[in-house]
């Protein structure tokens, strides 16, 4: 076998469509359903099931395409590697649970300055929640994270580092009885409608420690993953919610302000932190994006500064 026929592997796995497949590897649709046949042979086993209808990975084909990624990702090192030692920084970058709209964080920013400075990196960039990234940060199917998550949050193996973090704050609707409050308690929501996050979300992790503190459970009736929606719902009445400072303030009209109360828990914060491998990322191409975002992004102190003027 050879690396080309592992990528087509890898695709039809990806795509479970040998249509879908056969054009990202911009082969044709038999040439892709013999090298396959033939990839099979080889390795002695069938890699998948097919009929005219679906595509699925049999037992053999989930362990050899875990293995392929392995190896193509490795090879992928390989060359970015060696390319940093002529000067050149290149390769593949993935980056995960990302928050392009991130309060005072110039996340897009970073991006766009990344992409100027490193033209021949392949950056790809994915949200699929801050715990789903940090497990994907150990095996390796991203190499940075961009996360709402606390530093105790993180599985062992990971670095941290903290960027900003934001107040958690209540929203409830334009008829609620708390609405002009200004501040209130976990408790006073705890008979209410509430609407979360999904689980697999920092802010979920973030809202799950500070309900834990309190000692109260909630009544959750939605898990949506965009905290922007989940504060429209709020003020229209749907339920009430706690989302990050930036995010109530940003969805909230100005004339609905009170609509967004203060939390008396001085420890409900919304993180946003880098996070990577421990001790560094082991591509040239991430290396220099964790140097550029931790140059141009704020730094612990200033976060921290940060989270202490938030909740005076």
């Amino acid at each position: 076998m050879d690396l080309r026929q592992m990528e087509y592997a890898v695709a039809v796995a990806d795509e479970l469509n040998f249509t879908r497949a056969a054009a990202r590897c911009s082969i044709g649709q038999s040439g892709l359903s013999h090298q396959i046949t033939q990839l099979e042979r080889e390795v002695g086993a069938r890699l998948f099931d097919r009929t005219s209808r679906s595509v699925r990975l049999t037992p053999a084909g989930q362990t050899f395409v875990h293995c392929a990624r392995r190896v193509l990702r490795a090879v992928q090192e390989m060359n970015a590697d060696i390319a940093a030692i002529e000067g050149q920084v290149q390769g593949h970058l993935s980056i995960g649970g990302i928050a392009l709209t991130a309060g005072d964080i110039d996340v897009l920013g970073l991006l766009r300055e990344f992409q100027e400075s490193y033209p021949a990196v392949e950056v790809t960039v994915s949200d699929d929640g801050g715990m789903t990234a940090a497990t994907q940060l150990l095996t390796g199917d991203l190499q940075v994270a961009v996360l709402g998550l606390q530093e105790h949050d993180l599985p062992p193996g990971l670095v941290h580092h903290l960027l900003r973090a934001h107040p958690l704050v209540a929203v409830v609707g334009r008829q609620h009885r708390l609405r002009g409050t200004g501040v209130t308690g976990l408790e006073a929501l705890a008979g209410e409608r509430f609407l979360d996050c999904t689980p697999e979300t920092g802010l979920r992790a973030q809202v799950d420690a500070a309900f834990d503190r309190a000692r109260v459970r909630r009544r959750s009736v939605c898990a949506l993953r965009g905290a922007g929606d989940l504060t429209s719902l709020a003020l229209e009445g749907i339920g009430v919610t706690v989302v990050p400072r930036p995010v109530a303030q940003a969805v909230v009209p100005a004339g609905h302000a009170d609509c967004v109360l203060r939390l008396d828990d001085p420890q409900a914060l919304q993180p946003l932190a880098l996070a990577h491998r421990d001790p560094a990322p082991s591509s040239p191409a991430a290396q220099a994006f964790v140097r550029l975002a931790l140059a141009r992004l704020p730094s612990r102190q200033a976060a921290e500064n940060a989270a202490t003027a938030g909740t005076a």
